[in-house]
């Protein structure tokens, strides 16, 4: 019996890594499974709602074993949460323009216009602002909710990112069009959200960045987002010129050597940056990995990786 218990528990009584994620997958499956059954038929946000629900959920659980409360998970209520989102949106659209931009001088894109009016432009970008955030939550909530806390808090920052970044790549993996840089780009982007996460302790600036990345690439540049034609966006429209490494080919720019580097470079300027700090509310919410600390040799508890 004291042997079982050692398996299951710390010394100090506490349900070890193991088995706190193996129960954090189970939830978050099995309630997003569920309705992923109910809602297929109603589409893309409807599947991602159930993503969402049951990450978000799992998460409750697993973190109510250590006496906190899902607010602690990043996903909080507080009147900050619009100056997080409008800061971490501005941010990801930024990066999206900017690599937009070295590829369109660099050859890899051109640009034709498209029918439609103004006013259909403002409309549908708003459209699709709507249509992309749960999608971006629900991936947020997934990898950069739970898991990258536990696995932070247990094993230090260098393979919690690692560990997520590396499972958020393989989520792209039978995207169409991908290719081995397309993968390595979303990993890179994992990498950059993950470390936008943990120097701010918010989901909500992580979700609000990635719904930026794929709204300037989506709709203001009219490309595929990760090999997905998810908007027509008016007035204009895009297309690839040029070697596939170069243009990102049908992925999209997250096929590009471009975008490969330019999320490199931004996870380093965040990570190192004195830009970005812990949110007053996320820490309110005494999240389990320690938020805002620059560097990445923090060493692993004494308690190990069981923890």
């Amino acid at each position: 019996m004291d042997q079982a218990r050692h398996l299951v528990l710390t010394a100090e009584g506490r349900v070890r890594l193991v088995w706190r994620l193996l129960l954090w997958f189970g939830i978050s499956a099995f309630v997003g499974g569920v309705m992923g059954v109910l809602v297929s038929s109603w589409g893309l946000v409807a599947t991602a709602s159930g993503t969402l629900l049951g990450a978000w959920v799992a998460g409750a659980v697993t973190l109510s074993l250590d006496g906190r409360g899902p607010g602690a998970m990043g996903f909080y209520l507080s009147r900050s949460v619009p100056r997080e989102a409008s800061s971490g949106l501005a941010l990801g659209v930024g990066l999206a323009v900017g690599v937009v931009g070295v590829l369109t001088l660099s050859g890899g894109l051109a640009w034709s216009r498209d029918p439609g009016t103004l006013g259909g432009w403002f409309g549908a970008g708003l459209g699709s602002l709507a249509l992309l955030a749960i999608p971006a939550a629900s991936e947020e909530a997934l990898l950069r909710g739970y898991p990258l806390q536990a696995l932070t808090e247990a094993w230090g920052p260098v393979w919690g990112l690692a560990f997520t970044s590396l499972a958020f790549g393989a989520l792209h993996l039978a995207n169409p069009g991908v290719t081995m840089i397309g993968a390595g780009t979303t990993a890179a982007a994992g990498l950059f959200l993950g470390a936008v996460y943990l120097r701010t302790g918010s989901l909500w600036w992580s979700t609000a960045v990635h719904l930026g990345w794929n709204w300037g690439i989506g709709f203001l540049a009219d490309l595929p987002v990760s090999g997905l034609e998810l908007i027509d966006a008016p007035l204009i429209a895009g297309s690839v010129h040029g070697p596939a490494w170069l243009s990102g080919g049908s992925f999209g720019p997250e096929g590009s050597v471009v975008a490969l580097a330019g999320f490199a470079s931004a996870a380093a300027v965040c990570w190192w940056g004195p830009w970005l700090g812990p949110e007053p509310s996320a820490m309110a919410c005494d999240p389990l990995a320690p938020i805002g600390a620059v560097g990445l040799d923090r060493t692993v508890p004494a308690s190990g990786p069981n923890a």
